[in-house]
């Protein structure tokens, strides 16, 4: 649906000669990954809305997906795939977020960090068949992604410290799915 949809503006884009024809597969590709982006981010603010966890799935998704940018991982071979997979994650972490007493967040925080740093330290950067690293990026991503961690779980940390354990919470969780994100990708790279 998003791959026909994003070839046909590619096309609307030829015919009324925006776009040279021989760019058109170039265009309709971007298009697809915008057209993907901008699904799943209305997904998530939708579920974020209605599961009245707005700020929370806010700091959460913005902790997930800036460290998952070096961590790599799981990715889906389809955009379907995807947005199903998104959907779940999503609504786990809202029924999670939404059940979890503030008085044992801090608990579950300290948990994510603890079980997440060894494992990124381990095996980030994880790539994706469809989207291969070079040996000197991987140098670089394998840095920053325990860069992040450490200062992203320091953050937790000191949230804790201020009392602020359900903010904590959020960011935890982020650098939890990222780990997991990382471990799955492993374990799916090796079949």
């Amino acid at each position: 649906m998003i791959s026909k949809l994003a070839k046909n503006i590619a096309h609307f884009f030829v015919v009324q000669k925006i776009v040279e024809e021989s760019r058109e597969a170039i265009y309709a590709y971007g298009m697809e990954l915008l057209l993907s982006d901008v699904l799943n981010t209305l997904i998530v603010l939708l579920i974020a809305f209605i599961s009245h966890t707005f700020p929370a799935v806010i700091i959460f998704t913005a902790v997930f997906m800036g460290l998952r940018k070096f961590v790599g991982g799981y990715h889906a071979n389809r955009h379907l795939s995807c947005m199903f997979t998104l959907v779940a994650v999503m609504l786990i972490f809202s029924y999670g977020i939404c059940n979890v007493p503030e008085k044992y967040a801090w608990v579950v925080s300290i948990g994510f960090v603890i079980i997440s740093i060894p494992v990124v330290f381990n095996l980030a950067p994880i790539s994706h068949p469809n989207k291969p690293v070079s040996d000197e990026k991987k140098v670089k991503l394998k840095k920053h992604s325990r860069i992040f961690t450490l200062l992203l779980s320091t953050f937790a940390f000191l949230l804790i410290m201020f009392r602020l354990n359900m903010i904590s919470l959020y960011v935890s969780s982020g650098i939890f799915l990222s780990a997991l994100a990382a471990v799955m990708g492993k374990c799916l790279n090796r079949r």
